[in-house]
């Protein structure tokens, strides 16, 4: 099972062609690394008892096909050290019974062979995808449907140097709507990740990226007055140190980031702003970790972060948060894997303390290998997103996943997935039901042609019914890689 941070000769991009997993909701970008840096969450009332009842039992019947054995790395970061390579075999009881999740296996038969350029591997590719939306502006009532087409670009190149690390990624996306097409929009992003393995034991990692992104009507924090997808400009730095040689392993690591949301027009006409959605944030990480026998590791991480509002004039959002968890994570057969980490957050707000809080921490993780073709996930998490488009105060959120990835030939992937959603306003009356299912196929022709095929639904219940929404979503995809 490949762990988080590795390096690969596969091509990210390829191994995971879908994009994320088409059974989460997806966050807009700018909120998505707040989102990633899970804190703080309460439940209220009891329809929260309920859900985190249902989804406990969920988790304990299904997996994630992204769980690993240790904490993971900070985004973007490469932890893995030339050490740490060699103690997986002894330390990871899945490897030394050739057992793997269905999103882990090579497929070296069906991957592009790359253009080689000294120690580089460059991987040019195209996307395609035509997707049929039954309600583009996400409508409690009236819905508009529309055919969206995409076409999406990309440029990686990959090193294969014989020690240290340097990869850079480049792409886009065209956003066309048929009938729609003053919600047409470009996407593009620039990344690059490196690593010094400075010796056996300790790895200095360095990962940049900026990226144009836009949020679409159905994101929680969406604007409701907006008539188009709103752009967001998010530029992020992060440097990490990881030792890793023996039981005892650890990274530390500093991050900063800057999200920029850009004006855009009203439905009732003039300019909507954003900037009271600016932000620059910062946060400092340590994760660790103690092998005490193989398929077993207590793990724990502590963090610091600290978030400003960019504009002058909008403070509601300036914040601090502490974080501190401790779990474990631990195989009762080489087929079945957990992770349970528990802890306690606090988030303090410079100029609203009504929205102070300060609650429990929870992330779980189970991955169940059945057959050696089908792989059944699920997680379970407690969190709090500070950024809403409603108000400073964010919203409170927890959240089950749970999937199944069948193999049906060693080209041909069936995935299944459903997630359940509570979100909870903080600073106000509104809370948010959201179920999502989805059925999805990835057919990788040969080395050059993969074809992705999805269907998916999206229900949301609100208290405020104007946030209702049900759409579905059809999408037919290809992509051309070299």
């Amino acid at each position: 099972m490949r762990e988080p941070g590795a390096h690969s000769s596969e091509p990210q991009e390829s191994r995971n062609f879908l994009g994320s997993p088409a059974h989460r909701r997806r966050r807009p970008l700018a909120a998505r690394s707040t989102a990633q840096q899970k804190s703080v969450f309460t439940l209220r009332g009891p329809g929260s008892a309920l859900l985190l009842t249902v989804s406990t039992l969920a988790m304990l019947a299904c997996g994630n096909s992204a769980l690993a054995l240790d904490n993971g790395p900070p985004p973007g970061l490469i932890t893995e050290t030339v050490a740490s390579r060699d103690l997986l075999r002894e330390y990871d009881n899945s490897k030394s019974f050739g057992a793997e999740p269905v999103s882990a296996k090579s497929r070296k038969h069906v991957q592009p062979d790359g253009i080689r350029a000294g120690d580089f591997l460059i991987l040019p590719g195209v996307g395609t995808a035509v997707t049929y939306d039954d309600n583009i502006f996400s409508s409690s009532h009236d819905a508009t449907a529309d055919v969206v087409s995409e076409i999406a670009p990309s440029f990686v190149i990959q090193s294969v140097l014989p020690r240290h690390v340097l990869n850079m990624a480049f792409g886009g996306r065209i956003v066309s709507f048929a009938e729609n097409s003053d919600q047409d929009y470009i996407d593009g992003h620039a990344a690059v990740d490196g690593a010094l393995h400075v010796d056996h034991a300790h790895t200095l990692a360095l990962s940049a990226s900026t990226r144009l992104t836009h949020e679409e009507s159905n994101e929680l924090g969406a604007p409701t007055n907006a008539a188009e997808p709103v752009p967001i400009q998010t530029s992020r730095l992060s440097l990490g140190l990881t030792r890793d040689a023996g039981r005892l392993y650890g990274t530390l690591s500093v991050a900063a980031e800057h999200a920029d949301f850009s004006d855009v027009d009203a439905l009732s006409g003039g300019s909507l702003e954003q900037d009271q959605r600016d932000r620059l944030s910062g946060d400092v990480q340590l994760r660790a970790g103690y092998r005490f026998s193989p398929g077993f590791e207590a793990i724990g991480k502590l963090r610091l972060l600290r978030e400003l509002n960019a504009q002058e004039g909008h403070s509601e959002l300036d914040q601090t948060g502490y974080e501190a968890l401790a779990g474990v994570a631990f195989q009762t057969s080489p087929l079945l894997r957990w992770r349970l980490l528990g802890g306690y957050g606090i988030r303090t707000f410079d100029d609203t303390p009504e929205n102070d809080s300060g609650q429990l921490l929870l992330e779980g993780g189970v991955e169940w290998l059945p057959t050696d073709r089908i792989t059944v996930y699920g997680t379970l998490e407690r969190a709090f997103n500070a950024v809403s488009g409603d108000g400073p105060g964010g919203y409170l959120e927890t959240s089950a996943d749970v999937g199944v990835d069948f193999e049906l030939y060693n080209n041909l992937v069936l995935k299944l997935g459903a997630g359940l959603t509570d979100a909870d306003f903080l600073d106000g009356d509104r809370r948010d039901t959201i179920l999502t299912g989805t059925i999805g196929l990835e057919y990788f022709m040969n080395k050059n042609l993969a074809f992705t095929f999805s269907t998916q639904h999206d229900w949301r219940d609100s208290s405020d019914a104007a946030f209702d929404m049900d759409r579905t979503r059809v999408r037919v995809g290809g992509k051309l890689r070299f």
